[in-house]
């Protein structure tokens, strides 16, 4: 049987599904609320890197617990967890005590959640879909992912903007309920294989084994560099709020709509992807895609029309999924068994530079300007991937 059919990989994809929509609730809620508070996209930036500068320093643990101990079980437990921290978000923000500081207390939480999580989230999908059906196992994922979150702003934004009080915020925790209660089905259906290593030998498996394997290898090292840049895309994100509100004038309805083509966007390439692997998996499509992405992004900084931005976010989103998702497909078919779950989590590591864009983004976007601060970001990826690519004849021809 087809594992992508199966029920276990149905519950894996919704509890992962359920999670990434809370994630983007998260942003549109906390980022619009930050912003209606403080009138500044640093502070937005600020507090939306919390989360991301602390799994900076815990992914490459959770990496390494990934390789050592079991999957299922690393996945509930930080899903669990999940649950009980943006409880806290919502309880704090709702009754209004001390709401900002222990907001970032809570991200702080789920950063160090995150970092175990995801790992062990990502190397599942392998072990249950197999290398077979890694490339539709992925898509199928991310088109779930995407669907679910397209729908999600804009039905935060229709009680949003007509509940006077904040109980909206509560819809956090329960779409990580809902999360927990699929991975939960996952935990009890999925046998994972018995590690039969000695356990001398699993203590070996350390974080800078993992690092100095991923750094030996030339394709691992240079996807790890690109997977970096996700920095620059990290510039853009707080200017989103501020373009909806003072650009397009479009208030958190607009912002919800931004948000939601650019999920649509992605449901898009994660639908194309499977359909045109052989085209899209290596390194030229990488180079492709992201120097697509960076010229939408140059769009949006010159649209005026929320129909044009929408657009411009939908292609955006488009050429990113694909760009994403082919590096981590790479990534988890190069690395040998033992080493994957470091790999992984090196790679989460460096996802999380798009905290400090983040932070960098709202700085510039408060300092020198939205359309400046996205033509640093768009130029910025471009010249790094032309770099890479032409720096390594064993990156050119990569390809899986």
């Amino acid at each position: 049987m087809n594992p992508i059919l199966s029920k276990t990989f149905t519950y894996l994809i919704l509890a992962n599904g359920f999670a990434f929509s809370g994630w983007v609730i998260r942003n549109y809620l906390i980022n619009w609320w930050v912003l209606e508070k403080t009138n500044s996209t640093t502070i937005v930036g600020l507090v939306a890197a919390t989360p991301a500068l602390t799994v900076l320093l815990t992914a490459p643990i959770g990496g390494q617990l990934a390789d050592k101990y079991s999957r299922k079980n690393l996945f509930l437990a930080a899903r669990i967890l999940s649950v009980f921290l943006f409880l806290s978000v919502a309880l704090v923000v709702h009754f209004d005590f001390y709401a900002l500081p222990i907001v970032v207390i809570c991200f702080l939480g789920i950063g160090i959640q995150a970092g175990i999580e995801v790992p062990a989230a990502k190397n599942l999908i392998l072990d249950v879909a197999t290398f077979k059906f890694l490339t539709l196992g992925n898509s199928l994922m991310e088109f779930v992912n995407q669907i679910l979150s397209t729908a999600g702003p804009p039905l935060i934004a229709i009680f949003f903007t007509s509940i006077d009080d904040t109980f909206i915020f509560f819809s956090m925790p329960a779409v990580h309920a809902l999360s927990v209660l699929f991975a939960f089905l996952f935990f009890i259906r999925f046998k994972e294989k018995k590690n039969i290593e000695e356990e001398d030998k699993k203590n070996k498996k350390t974080l800078l084994d993992g690092i100095h394997y991923s750094y030996k290898f030339v394709n691992i090292r240079i996807l790890l560099i690109l997977t970096s840049t996700i920095l620059f895309w990290g510039l853009t994100h707080p200017l989103i709020p501020r373009i909806s509100k003072d650009v397009l004038n479009a208030g958190p309805e607009g912002y919800a709509i931004l948000l939601s083509a650019g999920a649509l966007g992605a449901i898009i390439g994660s639908i194309t992807l499977p359909l045109a692997q052989s085209f899209f998996r290596n390194s030229k499509s990488i180079v492709l895609c992201i120097t697509c992405y960076s010229i939408t992004l140059i769009g949006l900084a010159l649209s005026k029309s929320i129909i044009l931005s929408s657009i411009f976010l939908g292609l955006g989103g488009f050429f990113h999924l694909i760009w994403f998702t082919v590096i981590i497909i790479l990534l988890q078919t190069l690395p040998d068994e033992n080493h994957r779950g470091r790999v992984i989590g090196l790679f989460f590591t460096f996802v999380q530079l798009i905290g400090l864009g983040f932070i960098i983004g709202g700085a510039l976007g408060d300092t020198i300007g939205i359309n400046t601060t996205i033509y640093i970001a768009s130029s910025s990826l471009i010249a790094i991937h032309i770099i890479c690519f032409f720096s390594s004849s064993s990156f050119r021809s990569l390809k899986s």
